[in-house]
């Protein structure tokens, strides 16, 4: 561990001067004209100021899995956020989530999920509650309509009640979407530590950009022998690296990510993760994704093609991440699993899905 730590803050040393994603006056005045846009062409009722509302709405294609082939989705999040006049505290905010479909457990299904709290500066935040801070800042891998790899049951499952300090040079996102970040270019680097005291687990976490072109991250779940469902101490270790190459006039994402259970876990193998996101013009990119032993111990190819009417007009945004109507269409070709449970082995037929989802 000591050498890992070692080499990450050589790393951090290493990357300090290092150029990185730069948000400029123009393009910031451009954001913020943007976002007024947006708000005024919203249709209906007014939002007061510091509170907001996002989330989808989908319909989602799988003859395998519903009986009639489609089942429709709901995912709302309301929040309120605001900056404080304070020298050590400048902004708080709280948010929560209400799913139809909460795929981290779905009893929790069309419940309120996922509260919490933020508070802090722009150096460090501390966040409470039903949060998933713990992961800012690692696994850049591009995931699109399949499932996140995740390892033993503390990761996967977000809505345990924990607290996490995130420090760096984060862009932060106020409205508690922590599936993608920025980092700062006079800051490249983060670092978060949490802890869930039901599952008496801690989190650690820290990335940093190497010259601007990629983000090396790495993560480490340790429980104790204490937690629920554990008879013995576990520990997981967990390595990414993902990068742009937009800089290059190329417009790819690209990321791998790799969890080893230090032999602790339900699957004695390394679980991989490798995916791509390319642009193809303004409105249609296209994925590939593929896992390796995930954490239920599935391992097939995902091929994706996304054509989007965008409302939001923020072209800095990851293509996936941008507001409006999505329509996508999922190839799933050689699945398989080995039942991490069971040891049985399943072949799967390729399959086809689909979505029709409003992002707003």
């Amino acid at each position: 561990m000591s050498r890992v730590i070692i080499l990450f803050f050589l790393m951090v040393a290493m990357t300090t001067s290092a150029l990185s994603e730069e948000i400029s006056t123009n393009e910031l005045l451009k954001r913020i004209e943007a976002l007024e846009k947006k708000q005024s062409t919203f249709i209906g009722p007014d939002i007061p100021p510091g509170f907001f509302v996002n989330g989808n709405v989908e319909a989602y294609y799988d003859e395998k899995t519903y009986d009639d082939s489609w089942d429709s989705r709901t995912v709302i999040v309301v929040g309120v956020e605001q900056d404080i006049d304070n020298d050590y505290i400048n902004w708080a905010g709280g948010s929560s989530k209400w799913d139809s479909h909460y795929s981290f457990n779905t009893a929790l299904n069309n419940t309120l999920v996922e509260k919490q709290i933020g508070f802090g500066n722009d150096t460090c935040r501390l966040y409470l509650g039903e949060t998933d801070v713990q992961r800012l800042g690692y696994a850049k891998t591009p995931k699109i309509s399949v499932p996140l790899i995740y390892t033993q049951n503390n990761y996967r499952i977000d809505h345990n009640e924990k607290s996490v300090l995130a420090c760096g040079g984060y862009q932060w996102d106020n409205q508690f979407d922590f599936d993608s970040h920025r980092l700062k270019r006079e800051r490249p680097f983060g670092l978060n530590i949490g802890y869930d005291r039901k599952q008496d687990t801690w989190y650690y976490t820290g990335t940093t950009s190497v010259f601007g072109l990629a983000e090396i991250s790495y993560m480490r779940i340790k429980s104790s022998s204490r937690a629920p469902g554990y008879t013995e101490d576990k520990t997981q270790e967990g390595y990414a690296i993902g990068g742009s190459l937009h800089r290059f006039n190329v417009p790819l994402i690209w990321g791998v990510e790799l969890w080893d259970d230090k032999d602790t876990g339900l699957a004695k193998d390394d679980r991989w993760d490798f995916g791509g996101l390319y642009s193809i013009n303004n409105n249609l990119y296209t994925t590939f994704h593929r896992t390796v032993n995930d954490d239920l111990g599935y391992t097939g190819n995902y091929y994706g093609l996304v054509y989007n009417i965008y409302t939001d007009t923020n072209v800095h945004k990851r293509a996936d991440k941008r507001d409006g109507l999505e329509f996508g269409i999922y190839y799933l070709h050689d699945k398989e699993q080995t039942n991490v449970y069971t040891a049985s082995h399943t072949d799967y037929d390729d399959q086809i899905i689909a979505s029709i989802r409003w992002k707003f």
